[in-house]
């Protein structure tokens, strides 16, 4: 009885390990743990092999899922579907297992099933393939950010006076955006607003604000704070880094995962 009531609690513990990653900030703790948990208890508990290979199969189905998701503008709309799955599924998982019974993860994929080693090695190569979009993204934010640093090292400061704040309704709030003029030497007074809006009045009228402006198109300008010269160049930096690296990270853990299969 003893060893059945282990076997019990180490199966639902595998399950429930996939939960680590959700309280736990250490990189990967979610794909490991259950590895091992699998991996030195196997021997001992051999009925341990089915729970670990249906909590692997969700864990690798469930990524890439998300992956399909994230390049999808309308399937980002379902990510917190697919994130309240993966709260759920082990939870159900371990409780079924605390019970004796073997949980099938709905909607896994089976990647541990005959040849189970191909199958991670065919998974790792379909990871990879989604490397194309993400960083070709992050190639061209690279290239984006390299033509920003140059062409705003070659601005000129000046400063403008803030002559009218525009304003309209977005979905219900109230968005500004102020218009500047500012004086360059022998050429003579320019207008020029900001490409976005902003939910804050942040300027009123009459407000003086730095400006840089280019020397050889002097009507094109911006204001000088790293907002309005950083802002959408590294928050598309910083998303194809995130999503180019969803896409290397299973891959290597499909990779390393086919040796232990």
């Amino acid at each position: 009885m003893n060893q059945t009531k282990e076997s019990f609690s180490g199966e639902s513990l595998l399950h429930l390990s996939l939960l680590l990653g959700w309280v736990v900030p250490i990189p990967f703790i979610d794909i490991l743990v259950p590895i091992i948990i699998w991996q030195t208890t196997k021997k001992q508990s051999p009925q341990i092999e089915p729970h670990a290979r249906n909590a692997i199969n969700w864990l690798i189905s469930s990524t890439v899922y998300s992956l399909v998701l994230l390049i999808t503008l309308v399937g980002a709309a379902l990510l917190p579907v697919l994130f309240a799955l993966r709260l759920a599924f082990p939870i159900v998982a371990a409780i079924q297992a605390s019970k004796g019974k073997v949980w099938k993860y709905p909607l896994a994929i089976d990647f541990l099933g005959a040849r189970p080693e191909k199958q991670l090695k065919r998974a790792a190569l379909a990871f990879l393939s989604l490397v194309v979009i993400p960083g070709a993204a992050l190639l061209g934010s690279i290239v984006w950010l390299n033509n920003r640093i140059s062409w705003i090292a070659n601005l000129s400061p000046a400063t403008g006076t803030v002559t009218q704040v525009l304003e309209k309704v977005n979905d219900g709030d109230t968005v500004y955006k102020p218009v500047i003029e500012y004086q360059i030497p022998q050429a003579g007074s320019y207008e020029f607003s900001p490409a976005t809006w902003s939910g804050h009045l942040t300027y009123t009228k009459g407000d003086s604000v730095d400006v840089l402006y280019s020397p050889t198109e002097p009507a094109k300008a911006l204001i000088n704070e790293w907002f309005e010269k950083w802002f959408l160049v590294t928050i598309v930096l910083v998303i194809s880094s995130v999503l180019l690296a969803f896409s290397i990270i299973p891959s290597v853990c499909c990779f390393v995962l086919s040796r232990f299969v």
